[in-house]
């Protein structure tokens, strides 16, 4: 009897011991090669899209074959395969990583804690790992430290064209600052915990000039974003609450929630999982000029001969995909499909987002956004040069072409932030003069 109660006493403390343990533990998926006749010289187009489909559904998402599917079945761009190129982060984010490699984990609550800088997880172990190395406050896809850009936003049912704005997008890291000064944190994180700051001003058309949003995102999870819009029709501030986080902007398929495929906050209701580990086609990120050249690479987009696609090249690359359930009825969401950079940090990754797909509360696949055009500069600061937003369910797309680069080498010289005119009311109504 005395044995028993001992080997009892004995297999609960193990259970104790060892339960958060498998309780972490996730046995991540196998690789998938794709070894299918798409390859490097293969274009598709029109005539031959029907022959390729099903490979395509093979390395495509669903909601990219119905986008690109109208592109090139109306003649409006071609998909031409090409060769797989790498482009390491930047010198400061490598030696981040060396610096604090293996020191960063994951709570029990989804938190994220100990990170200094660079990728927290280099090699990560779970679904929840990834999506860190992912998470907006600490790489935020296709951006470093600063972030600007210039862009046209164009709206369109089907590949028919309806309006545009014209927009710029500011964003600023207050924690874990790598390559732009001041590096490490600024006053902001240490003193208020703020994570990062982003804003947003409309240009055109001029009814419309004017319109602000700006949000602040705090580093503690369990703290909610501070949120502004300004409306030049009412010429009134307003709070933004957190369902105005998923309101469309301006009539389009954008909501800042989806800002580079997820920019929702981690929270410790979330369940993350990985569904596949396996190659998918996405657009080959470009290499940018130096000043004052700088976009001469990039893609040309016309709405008049592309429509809602992009003339982009495309190469084979292996993506995380990551289920988040989001378990909660009032969220606008049920969960998101998230398709993340694989390839290692070492061989050129940085576990960028390249597309994502939500749900509604139904289950239906809903919405979907993602990266139209990369760009990366010789130093490895990336950006994005074009993007897409889609209505799945209505057929609407909203299209984004950047008139000129996020980040150039000396992007602080060239396109210095100030902080009292980037991220203020009062700085951004003076900027949209």
């Amino acid at each position: 009897m005395i044995k028993l109660r001992r080997a009892h006493f004995l297999t609960v403390f193990l259970i104790g011991l060892l339960f958060p343990v498998f309780l972490g533990a996730e046995e991540l998926p196998t690789y998938q090669k794709y070894l299918g006749p798409i390859k490097p010289g293969v274009v598709i187009t029109k005539k031959n899209w029907d022959k390729y489909l099903p490979e395509l559904q093979k390395l495509l998402p669903p909601s990219k074959i119905k986008w690109y599917g109208t592109g090139v079945k109306n003649g409006l761009v071609t998909m031409p395969i090409v060769k797989t190129t790498y482009n390491l982060p930047t010198k400061g984010q490598r030696e981040a990583i060396r610096k604090y490699v293996g020191t960063a984990r994951a709570g029990t609550n989804n938190a994220l804690l100990n990170w200094a800088a660079g990728i927290p997880f280099p090699e990560p172990k779970n679904a929840l790992e990834i999506s860190w190395n992912s998470y907006p406050s600490i790489g935020r896809a296709y951006t470093t430290d600063d972030l600007i850009f210039h862009g046209w936003f164009g709206l369109f049912k089907g590949s028919n064209y309806e309006k545009h704005f014209v927009w710029e997008f500011l964003n600023r890291k207050y924690h874990g600052r790598t390559d732009i000064p001041p590096l490490g944190n600024m006053p902001q994180f240490t003193d208020r915990g703020i994570s990062y700051k982003e804003s947003l001003l409309i240009y055109e058309p001029n009814e419309m000039r004017g319109f602000l949003q700006l949000r602040i995102r705090y580093w503690d999870i369990n703290k909610v974003d501070e949120s502004y819009a300004y409306l030049p029709s009412l010429r009134r501030v307003r709070r933004l609450t957190g369902s105005d986080l998923t309101d469309p902007l301006l009539g389009s398929d954008y909501i800042p929630d989806d800002g580079d495929v997820m920019r929702q906050k981690i929270n410790s209701g979330m369940k993350f999982t990985v569904l596949e580990y396996k190659d998918f086609l996405v657009p080959r990120t470009i290499l940018l000029a130096d000043p004052p050249q700088g976009m001469k690479n990039k893609p040309p987009y016309n709405y008049k001969n592309n429509g809602n696609c992009f003339q982009v090249e495309w190469e084979i690359r292996p993506q995380w995909v990551v289920e988040v359930m989001i378990n909660n009825p009032d969220y606008v969401y049920s969960k998101r499909i998230n398709y993340i950079d694989a390839v290692p940090v070492d061989q050129g990754g940085q576990y960028t987002y390249y597309w994502g797909e939500q749900y509604d509360q139904k289950g239906r696949l809903w919405k979907a956004n993602g990266v139209g055009a990369p760009g990366a500069n010789k130093e490895g600061s990336r950006c994005m040069l074009a993007w897409g937003y889609i209505n799945f369910l209505t057929d609407h797309y909203t299209i984004m072409d950047v008139f000129y680069p996020a980040f150039v080498e000396g992007f602080d010289k060239i396109y210095p932030l100030k902080e009292d005119e980037a991220f203020s009311i009062k700085g951004l109504l003076k900027r949209a003069q």
